[in-house]
Protein backbone atom coordinates (compact mmCIF):
# COMPACT_ATOMS: atom_id res chain seq x y z
CA UNK A 1 0.00 0.00 0.00
CA UNK A 2 2.78 2.44 0.89
CA UNK A 3 4.53 1.74 -2.41
CA UNK A 4 1.36 2.66 -4.28
CA UNK A 5 1.07 5.91 -2.35
CA UNK A 6 4.76 6.65 -2.90
CA UNK A 7 4.44 6.06 -6.63
CA UNK A 8 1.49 8.45 -6.69
CA UNK A 9 3.56 10.96 -4.77
CA UNK A 10 6.42 10.81 -7.24
CA UNK A 11 4.09 11.25 -10.19
CA UNK A 12 2.76 14.37 -8.49
CA UNK A 13 6.33 15.57 -8.02
CA UNK A 14 7.02 14.99 -11.71
CA UNK A 15 4.06 17.22 -12.54
CA UNK A 16 5.28 20.03 -10.32
CA UNK A 17 8.62 21.03 -11.92
CA UNK A 18 10.00 24.43 -11.03
CA UNK A 19 7.29 26.38 -12.84
CA UNK A 20 4.60 24.60 -10.81
CA UNK A 21 2.07 24.89 -13.64
CA UNK A 22 -1.42 23.47 -13.03
CA UNK A 23 -3.49 22.67 -16.11
CA UNK A 24 -7.24 23.28 -16.05
CA UNK A 25 -9.91 23.89 -18.62
CA UNK A 26 -13.52 24.97 -18.10
CA UNK A 27 -15.24 23.21 -15.23
CA UNK A 28 -13.30 19.96 -15.79
CA UNK A 29 -9.62 19.14 -15.39
CA UNK A 30 -7.72 18.92 -18.66
CA UNK A 31 -7.78 15.19 -19.33
CA UNK A 32 -5.04 15.54 -21.94
CA UNK A 33 -2.45 16.14 -19.21
CA UNK A 34 -2.70 13.03 -17.05
CA UNK A 35 0.16 14.14 -14.81
CA UNK A 36 -1.46 17.44 -13.77
CA UNK A 37 -2.79 17.49 -10.22
CA UNK A 38 -5.37 20.01 -9.17
CA UNK A 39 -5.29 21.67 -5.76
CA UNK A 40 -7.63 20.13 -3.19
CA UNK A 41 -9.98 20.98 -0.41
CA UNK A 42 -9.64 17.73 1.50
CA UNK A 43 -11.40 16.13 4.44
CA UNK A 44 -8.96 13.83 6.26
CA UNK A 45 -10.45 11.48 8.87
CA UNK A 46 -8.44 9.86 11.66
CA UNK A 47 -10.32 6.56 11.28
CA UNK A 48 -12.58 5.06 8.65
CA UNK A 49 -14.07 2.53 11.02
CA UNK A 50 -15.32 3.18 14.58
CA UNK A 51 -17.84 1.74 17.00
CA UNK A 52 -20.76 3.54 18.60
CA UNK A 53 -19.63 5.84 21.38
CA UNK A 54 -16.15 6.34 19.90
CA UNK A 55 -14.81 9.67 18.73
CA UNK A 56 -12.75 10.42 15.64
CA UNK A 57 -11.29 13.54 14.07
CA UNK A 58 -12.00 15.16 10.72
CA UNK A 59 -9.58 17.80 9.47
CA UNK A 60 -10.22 20.16 6.56
CA UNK A 61 -7.20 21.15 4.46
CA UNK A 62 -6.52 23.46 1.57
CA UNK A 63 -3.58 21.73 -0.12
CA UNK A 64 -1.52 22.01 -3.29
CA UNK A 65 -2.45 25.63 -4.11
CA UNK A 66 0.78 26.56 -5.90
CA UNK A 67 1.81 28.37 -9.08
CA UNK A 68 -1.20 29.91 -10.82
CA UNK A 69 -3.36 28.93 -7.85
CA UNK A 70 -1.23 30.49 -5.13
CA UNK A 71 -2.83 33.93 -4.93
CA UNK A 72 -5.85 32.79 -2.92
CA UNK A 73 -7.91 35.70 -1.64
CA UNK A 74 -10.56 33.84 0.34
CA UNK A 75 -12.55 30.67 0.85
CA UNK A 76 -15.83 29.39 2.25
CA UNK A 77 -16.16 25.82 3.45
CA UNK A 78 -19.34 24.08 4.61
CA UNK A 79 -18.96 20.59 6.00
CA UNK A 80 -22.20 18.61 6.17
CA UNK A 81 -22.85 15.39 8.10
CA UNK A 82 -25.79 13.28 9.31
CA UNK A 83 -26.68 14.50 12.83
CA UNK A 84 -28.45 11.23 13.53
CA UNK A 85 -25.15 9.38 13.19
CA UNK A 86 -22.60 11.98 14.29
CA UNK A 87 -22.36 14.63 16.95
CA UNK A 88 -19.57 17.24 16.92
CA UNK A 89 -17.65 17.26 20.19
CA UNK A 90 -17.12 20.94 21.01
CA UNK A 91 -17.07 22.80 24.34
CA UNK A 92 -19.80 25.18 23.15
CA UNK A 93 -21.61 25.94 19.90
CA UNK A 94 -19.87 29.32 19.68
CA UNK A 95 -16.32 27.95 19.90
CA UNK A 96 -14.68 28.76 16.55
CA UNK A 97 -12.35 26.70 14.46
CA UNK A 98 -8.82 28.04 14.39
CA UNK A 99 -7.78 28.05 10.73
CA UNK A 100 -4.13 28.22 9.78
CA UNK A 101 -4.53 28.85 6.06
CA UNK A 102 -3.19 32.35 5.47
CA UNK A 103 0.07 33.68 6.76
CA UNK A 104 -0.24 36.26 9.50
CA UNK A 105 1.06 38.94 7.16
CA UNK A 106 -2.07 38.46 5.04
CA UNK A 107 -4.26 39.84 7.88
CA UNK A 108 -7.04 37.28 7.32
CA UNK A 109 -10.57 38.21 8.39
CA UNK A 110 -13.02 35.50 9.47
CA UNK A 111 -16.46 36.16 8.00
CA UNK A 112 -18.29 33.06 9.26
CA UNK A 113 -17.53 30.47 11.89
CA UNK A 114 -20.70 28.56 12.72
CA UNK A 115 -21.66 25.17 14.13
CA UNK A 116 -25.26 24.13 13.42
CA UNK A 117 -25.49 20.74 15.12
CA UNK A 118 -29.22 20.37 14.48
CA UNK A 119 -28.85 20.77 10.71
CA UNK A 120 -25.50 18.97 10.56
CA UNK A 121 -23.53 21.88 9.12
CA UNK A 122 -20.21 23.49 10.00
CA UNK A 123 -19.35 26.66 8.08
CA UNK A 124 -16.23 28.77 8.02
CA UNK A 125 -15.09 31.47 5.61
CA UNK A 126 -12.13 33.82 5.49
CA UNK A 127 -10.81 36.53 3.24
CA UNK A 128 -7.48 38.31 3.20
CA UNK A 129 -7.10 42.04 3.70
CA UNK A 130 -3.96 42.00 1.56
CA UNK A 131 -3.13 40.47 -1.79
CA UNK A 132 -0.15 38.74 -3.33
CA UNK A 133 0.95 35.23 -4.12
CA UNK A 134 3.58 35.19 -1.37
CA UNK A 135 0.94 35.37 1.38
CA UNK A 136 -0.51 31.87 1.03
CA UNK A 137 1.60 28.85 1.91
CA UNK A 138 -0.05 26.44 -0.55
CA UNK A 139 -1.05 24.15 2.32
CA UNK A 140 -3.28 25.35 5.16
CA UNK A 141 -5.50 23.76 7.76
CA UNK A 142 -9.03 25.16 7.98
CA UNK A 143 -9.63 23.30 11.23
CA UNK A 144 -10.22 19.98 12.97
CA UNK A 145 -13.57 18.75 14.31
CA UNK A 146 -14.00 15.80 16.67
CA UNK A 147 -17.14 13.70 16.13
CA UNK A 148 -18.85 11.18 18.39
CA UNK A 149 -20.41 8.17 16.68
CA UNK A 150 -24.04 7.93 17.86
CA UNK A 151 -25.34 4.77 16.19
CA UNK A 152 -24.51 2.20 13.54
CA UNK A 153 -24.44 3.28 9.92
CA UNK A 154 -22.26 4.82 7.21
CA UNK A 155 -21.54 8.44 8.08
CA UNK A 156 -20.60 10.47 5.02
CA UNK A 157 -18.78 13.77 5.38
CA UNK A 158 -19.60 16.13 2.52
CA UNK A 159 -18.15 19.44 1.43
CA UNK A 160 -21.56 20.93 0.69
CA UNK A 161 -19.86 24.19 -0.19
CA UNK A 162 -16.24 24.53 -1.19
CA UNK A 163 -15.61 28.00 -2.55
CA UNK A 164 -12.09 29.20 -3.39
CA UNK A 165 -11.74 32.83 -4.43
CA UNK A 166 -8.72 33.84 -6.45
CA UNK A 167 -7.21 37.31 -6.73
CA UNK A 168 -8.39 39.24 -9.80
CA UNK A 169 -11.15 36.66 -10.35
CA UNK A 170 -14.19 38.16 -8.60
CA UNK A 171 -17.12 35.77 -8.58
CA UNK A 172 -15.08 32.85 -9.92
CA UNK A 173 -14.71 29.72 -7.81
CA UNK A 174 -11.45 28.32 -9.13
CA UNK A 175 -11.27 24.66 -10.11
CA UNK A 176 -10.18 22.24 -7.41
CA UNK A 177 -10.83 18.73 -6.16
CA UNK A 178 -13.03 17.76 -3.21
CA UNK A 179 -13.55 14.41 -1.50
CA UNK A 180 -16.35 12.83 0.54
CA UNK A 181 -15.04 10.21 2.98
CA UNK A 182 -17.32 7.66 4.65
CA UNK A 183 -16.80 6.52 8.24
CA UNK A 184 -18.29 3.09 8.99
CA UNK A 185 -19.92 2.91 12.42
CA UNK A 186 -20.61 -0.53 13.86
CA UNK A 187 -21.18 -2.16 17.21
CA UNK A 188 -17.89 -4.05 16.95
CA UNK A 189 -15.93 -1.35 15.19
CA UNK A 190 -13.32 -1.78 12.47
CA UNK A 191 -10.69 0.88 12.95
CA UNK A 192 -8.46 -0.56 10.25
CA UNK A 193 -11.05 -0.21 7.49
CA UNK A 194 -10.08 1.80 4.44
CA UNK A 195 -12.01 4.98 3.82
CA UNK A 196 -14.57 5.01 1.03
CA UNK A 197 -14.02 8.26 -0.80
CA UNK A 198 -15.77 9.95 -3.68
CA UNK A 199 -13.71 12.60 -5.44
CA UNK A 200 -14.80 15.18 -7.96
CA UNK A 201 -13.57 18.37 -9.57
CA UNK A 202 -15.58 21.53 -9.08
CA UNK A 203 -15.19 25.19 -10.01
CA UNK A 204 -13.98 27.00 -13.10
CA UNK A 205 -10.63 27.73 -14.67
CA UNK A 206 -9.11 31.01 -13.46
CA UNK A 207 -9.80 33.87 -15.85
CA UNK A 208 -6.39 35.30 -15.05
CA UNK A 209 -3.14 33.66 -14.15
CA UNK A 210 -1.57 34.02 -10.75
CA UNK A 211 0.39 37.06 -9.79
CA UNK A 212 3.74 36.77 -11.52
CA UNK A 213 6.52 36.71 -8.95
CA UNK A 214 10.07 37.07 -10.24
CA UNK A 215 13.03 35.43 -8.59
CA UNK A 216 14.19 38.82 -7.37
CA UNK A 217 10.80 39.60 -5.82
CA UNK A 218 10.74 36.21 -4.11
CA UNK A 219 14.10 36.88 -2.50
CA UNK A 220 13.25 40.45 -1.55
CA UNK A 221 10.29 39.13 0.43
CA UNK A 222 12.80 37.82 3.00
CA UNK A 223 14.30 40.16 5.57
CA UNK A 224 17.73 38.62 4.98
CA UNK A 225 17.61 38.79 1.17
CA UNK A 226 21.09 40.37 1.04
CA UNK A 227 22.54 37.33 2.80
CA UNK A 228 20.79 35.08 0.28
CA UNK A 229 22.22 37.10 -2.62
CA UNK A 230 25.70 36.62 -1.22
CA UNK A 231 25.37 32.82 -1.52
CA UNK A 232 25.63 32.85 -5.30
CA UNK A 233 25.68 29.05 -5.66
CA UNK A 234 22.29 28.72 -3.95
CA UNK A 235 20.35 31.95 -4.52
CA UNK A 236 18.69 30.79 -7.77
CA UNK A 237 17.54 27.55 -6.15
CA UNK A 238 16.18 29.38 -3.10
CA UNK A 239 14.27 31.76 -5.36
CA UNK A 240 12.79 28.97 -7.48
CA UNK A 241 11.64 26.94 -4.48
CA UNK A 242 10.26 30.04 -2.78
CA UNK A 243 8.14 30.91 -5.81
CA UNK A 244 6.92 27.31 -5.94
CA UNK A 245 6.28 27.36 -2.18
CA UNK A 246 8.31 24.23 -1.62
CA UNK A 247 10.47 26.20 0.82
CA UNK A 248 9.47 29.28 2.75
CA UNK A 249 10.84 31.58 5.38
CA UNK A 250 10.56 31.61 9.13
CA UNK A 251 7.83 33.25 11.19
CA UNK A 252 10.12 36.26 11.53
CA UNK A 253 10.19 36.67 7.74
CA UNK A 254 13.76 35.49 7.11
CA UNK A 255 15.01 32.54 5.10
CA UNK A 256 18.19 31.87 7.12
CA UNK A 257 20.09 30.08 4.33
CA UNK A 258 23.13 29.23 6.47
CA UNK A 259 21.17 27.69 9.33
CA UNK A 260 21.00 23.93 9.64
CA UNK A 261 17.61 22.59 8.57
CA UNK A 262 15.73 20.62 11.20
CA UNK A 263 14.12 17.23 10.71
CA UNK A 264 10.69 18.85 11.06
CA UNK A 265 11.43 21.49 8.43
CA UNK A 266 12.71 18.91 5.98
CA UNK A 267 9.63 16.77 6.54
CA UNK A 268 7.26 19.62 5.74
CA UNK A 269 9.32 20.48 2.67
CA UNK A 270 9.06 16.88 1.42
CA UNK A 271 5.28 16.76 1.95
CA UNK A 272 4.74 20.03 0.07
CA UNK A 273 7.20 19.19 -2.73
CA UNK A 274 5.46 15.85 -3.37
CA UNK A 275 1.96 17.36 -3.10
CA UNK A 276 0.89 14.64 -0.67
CA UNK A 277 -2.67 14.32 0.59
CA UNK A 278 -2.67 15.28 4.25
CA UNK A 279 -3.75 12.66 6.78
CA UNK A 280 -5.26 13.03 10.24
CA UNK A 281 -3.77 11.05 13.10
CA UNK A 282 -5.67 11.14 16.37
CA UNK A 283 -2.79 9.55 18.28
CA UNK A 284 0.77 10.78 17.62
CA UNK A 285 3.08 8.22 16.02
CA UNK A 286 6.02 9.61 17.99
CA UNK A 287 5.96 10.54 21.69
CA UNK A 288 8.11 13.64 21.14
CA UNK A 289 5.83 15.15 18.46
CA UNK A 290 3.08 17.18 20.12
CA UNK A 291 -0.31 17.55 18.44
CA UNK A 292 -0.09 21.31 19.05
CA UNK A 293 3.23 21.70 17.21
CA UNK A 294 3.20 23.39 13.80
CA UNK A 295 4.90 20.38 12.23
CA UNK A 296 2.63 17.68 13.68
CA UNK A 297 0.45 17.08 10.61
CA UNK A 298 3.40 17.11 8.23
CA UNK A 299 5.35 14.54 10.25
CA UNK A 300 2.30 12.30 10.62
CA UNK A 301 1.60 12.54 6.89
CA UNK A 302 5.19 11.77 5.92
CA UNK A 303 5.28 8.83 8.33
CA UNK A 304 2.01 7.51 6.88
CA UNK A 305 3.52 7.45 3.39
CA UNK A 306 6.75 5.89 4.63
CA UNK A 307 8.93 8.91 3.87
CA UNK A 308 10.30 9.31 7.40
CA UNK A 309 11.07 7.03 10.30
CA UNK A 310 11.93 7.49 13.93
CA UNK A 311 15.01 6.53 15.88
CA UNK A 312 15.28 4.53 19.10
CA UNK A 313 16.29 6.51 22.17
CA UNK A 314 16.03 4.94 25.62
CA UNK A 315 13.80 2.21 24.25
CA UNK A 316 11.36 4.64 22.58
CA UNK A 317 10.85 5.31 18.88
CA UNK A 318 11.19 9.10 18.75
CA UNK A 319 11.37 11.55 15.86
CA UNK A 320 13.53 14.37 17.27
CA UNK A 321 11.84 17.11 15.19
CA UNK A 322 14.17 19.91 16.27
CA UNK A 323 17.38 17.99 15.60
CA UNK A 324 19.40 19.15 12.59
CA UNK A 325 19.13 16.85 9.59
CA UNK A 326 22.19 15.13 8.15
CA UNK A 327 23.12 14.59 4.54
CA UNK A 328 22.54 10.85 5.00
CA UNK A 329 19.01 11.41 6.32
CA UNK A 330 18.16 13.59 3.34
CA UNK A 331 19.44 10.91 0.97
CA UNK A 332 17.32 8.27 2.72
CA UNK A 333 14.09 10.26 2.31
CA UNK A 334 14.63 10.98 -1.38
CA UNK A 335 15.82 7.44 -2.08
CA UNK A 336 12.67 5.94 -0.51
CA UNK A 337 10.53 7.82 -3.00
CA UNK A 338 12.68 6.91 -5.99
CA UNK A 339 13.03 3.24 -5.04
CA UNK A 340 9.37 2.68 -4.17
CA UNK A 341 8.32 4.23 -7.48
CA UNK A 342 10.66 2.13 -9.59
CA UNK A 343 12.54 5.23 -10.75
CA UNK A 344 15.89 4.15 -9.34
CA UNK A 345 18.34 1.73 -10.89
CA UNK A 346 21.32 0.07 -9.22
CA UNK A 347 24.25 2.49 -8.94
CA UNK A 348 27.73 1.20 -9.68
CA UNK A 349 29.80 0.88 -6.52
CA UNK A 350 33.00 0.89 -8.66
CA UNK A 351 32.41 4.57 -9.45
CA UNK A 352 32.11 5.45 -5.77
CA UNK A 353 35.06 7.75 -4.84
CA UNK A 354 34.24 8.48 -1.19
CA UNK A 355 36.39 6.89 1.49
CA UNK A 356 34.32 8.14 4.44
CA UNK A 357 31.23 6.03 3.59
CA UNK A 358 31.96 2.34 4.21
CA UNK A 359 29.83 -0.44 2.76
CA UNK A 360 28.47 -1.15 6.25
CA UNK A 361 27.11 2.39 6.72
CA UNK A 362 23.32 2.40 7.10
CA UNK A 363 22.70 4.85 4.23
CA UNK A 364 25.41 3.78 1.77
CA UNK A 365 22.94 2.53 -0.87
CA UNK A 366 20.86 5.70 -0.62
CA UNK A 367 23.89 7.97 -0.86
CA UNK A 368 25.23 6.01 -3.85
CA UNK A 369 21.87 6.36 -5.57
CA UNK A 370 21.75 10.13 -5.16
CA UNK A 371 25.37 10.46 -6.23
CA UNK A 372 24.78 8.37 -9.36
CA UNK A 373 21.86 10.64 -10.28
CA UNK A 374 24.01 13.73 -9.65
CA UNK A 375 21.64 14.91 -6.95
CA UNK A 376 24.27 14.90 -4.20
CA UNK A 377 27.93 15.78 -4.55
CA UNK A 378 30.89 15.38 -2.23
CA UNK A 379 32.38 18.07 -0.03
CA UNK A 380 35.74 17.14 -1.61
CA UNK A 381 37.05 14.67 -4.17
CA UNK A 382 36.98 11.74 -1.72
CA UNK A 383 34.75 12.92 1.14
CA UNK A 384 30.94 12.91 1.19
CA UNK A 385 30.49 13.79 4.89
CA UNK A 386 27.26 11.81 5.44
CA UNK A 387 26.97 12.87 9.08
CA UNK A 388 27.47 16.55 8.31
CA UNK A 389 24.43 18.70 8.97
CA UNK A 390 22.82 20.28 5.92
CA UNK A 391 21.96 23.95 5.72
CA UNK A 392 18.74 25.30 4.28
CA UNK A 393 20.67 26.63 1.27
CA UNK A 394 22.23 23.21 0.58
CA UNK A 395 18.84 21.49 0.71
CA UNK A 396 17.37 24.09 -1.63
CA UNK A 397 20.07 23.26 -4.19
CA UNK A 398 19.45 19.52 -3.81
CA UNK A 399 15.68 19.91 -4.30
CA UNK A 400 16.33 22.17 -7.27
CA UNK A 401 18.37 19.41 -8.89
CA UNK A 402 15.66 16.87 -8.10
CA UNK A 403 12.99 18.99 -9.78
CA UNK A 404 15.18 19.40 -12.86
CA UNK A 405 15.78 15.64 -12.98
CA UNK A 406 12.10 14.77 -12.79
Amino acid sequence: MKKQWMAKALLACMALQLTYTIVAGGSQANAADKSAKLPDVRIAVSSAGVKTGDTFEAAIWLQGFTGDYSDIEGYEIRLSYNPELLQPVIPAASVPLQPNVFQQAASPMTLANQFDAAAGNITISQITAKKGSLLFAGYGKVGTVSFKALKEGDAKLILAKSLIIKENNPGVNIIHTINSPVVHISAAGSGSAAADEHKENIGDAPSAKGTTVTAEQALQAYRDFEAIHSITWASDAIAALSVGKVMQGTAAGSFEPSRNMTRAELTKTAVVALHLDMVQQQTPAFPDVSKTAWYYDYIETAAHYGLVQGTTVNGQNVFQPDAPVTRAEIAAIIARVLKASGMAGSPSASQWPFTDVPDSYWATDDLQLLYSLQLMKGVSADKLAPQQYATRAEIAVLLNRLAALL
